[in-house]
């Protein structure tokens, strides 16, 4: 009797566990067909909007490109020139704020081509459906992706790490990570604030443009600033490692990702 009743709970359990997956996937589907099915104005309109951001942004994401890679050179170098690598984030720092307002000038642009249902679909997303790649979303440092210098040193103790770290040098690099991270958290605080903060401005019903570039003017600054201190850090760390290890942290522009992939590591 026992067995027949324990059998009956489980099955109306499994039971009302799939009716409630359903209704979660056939409410997805509803939210999901609502966004793709896009009129014929809305597809022309979205259109002409990618094609005028693809022509306004085009020269400033290749000379951004260029610079970037001349960031790499400078960081490369045996000596940094911190007075250039510093003028250099200036450079790219303005250039990735001319494409955010671009993007923001095109989001605005749009936002009146979504019915209701539409809107409370991408403002659940965080963005629009055609501008999923926006630079804005939270929790990201997008503008400046550098990871800290010490994170491609290898885990590992005495010198079975890859640059040969003696246990002073590891205690070294973690006292100087440590301070790093203690000098730059009120920026990266009032940086996630800030990033929410926009988010909620590109999501009002009625935004306020001067609000939303006032608090982008903050966020950039914010993020240049972020990107300096990396340069900081690192050269800090260069001056822990002998003339070998500086030649081994110098000649290794790849790390590998989770997924097998090459990527160029980040200088800044």
């Amino acid at each position: 009797m026992k067995t027949k009743i324990t059998t009956c709970i489980v099955v109306a359990l499994m039971l009302f566990s799939g009716m409630s997956q359903a209704q979660k996937r056939n409410r997805a589907d509803r939210m999901q067909k609502a966004c793709i099915q896009l009129t014929d104005q809305q597809k022309q309109e979205l259109r002409s909007a990618r094609i005028e951001f693809a022509k306004a942004t085009l020269d400033v994401k290749n000379e951004l490109n260029e610079l970037r890679a001349y960031q790499r050179t400078l960081m490369s170098a045996e000596n940094l020139d911190e007075r250039k690598i510093f003028v250099n984030i200036d450079k790219m720092t303005a250039l990735e704020k001319q494409l955010m307002e671009e993007q923001i000038n095109r989001r605005l642009a749009t936002k009146g081509l979504w019915c209701d249902e539409q809107c409370n679909f991408n403002n659940r997303r965080g963005d629009h459906p055609m501008m999923r790649n926006q630079n804005m979303k939270p929790g990201r440092d997008r503008m400046h992706r550098g990871k800290r210098a010490d994170q491609i040193f290898r885990k590992g103790k005495g010198c079975t790490n890859g640059l040969g770290l003696s246990e002073k040098q590891e205690e070294q690099m973690q006292e100087l990570r440590m301070a790093h991270q203690n000098a730059t958290q009120n920026l990266r605080e009032e940086m996630q604030e800030l990033r929410l903060k926009q988010k909620h401005l590109l999501n009002d019903e009625k935004p306020n443009k001067n609000d939303i570039l006032g608090n982008l003017d903050r966020i950039s600054s914010i993020q240049n600033q972020l990107a300096k201190e990396r340069v900081k850090n690192q050269k800090e760390i260069r001056n822990i490692l002998d003339k070998d290890q500086l030649v081994l942290f110098l000649s290794r522009p790849h790390r590998m990702q989770k997924n097998g992939k090459a990527r160029m590591s980040k200088c800044f």
